[in-house]
């Protein structure tokens, strides 16, 4: 898989797990709380959490994904 591609299934399935749990993305200690997600994934080696994180605090809702991999944007869907 190349690389903007898996960081772009980095963000969605983080985003998925956030949602699932009620994280809110604007949360100063989101890469906290997103550190048991990141552990479980193959991401951890590959991603850096901080760069998930970043990409996740700009979220604009709904109907969005995020492609382009580390230099990416939201786009919708």
């Amino acid at each position: 898989m190349a690389r903007d591609a898996l960081f772009d299934l980095a963000v969605a399935r983080a985003l998925n797990y956030s949602q699932s749990l009620g994280i809110d993305l604007l949360e100063e200690k989101l890469e906290e709380k997103l550190e048991p997600w990141y552990k479980r994934t193959r991401f951890a080696y590959r991603i850096p959490l901080r760069n998930i994180s970043k990409s996740l605090k700009s979220y604009p809702g709904d109907g969005f994904s995020w492609q382009g991999g580390e230099k990416g944007k939201w786009q919708k869907s």
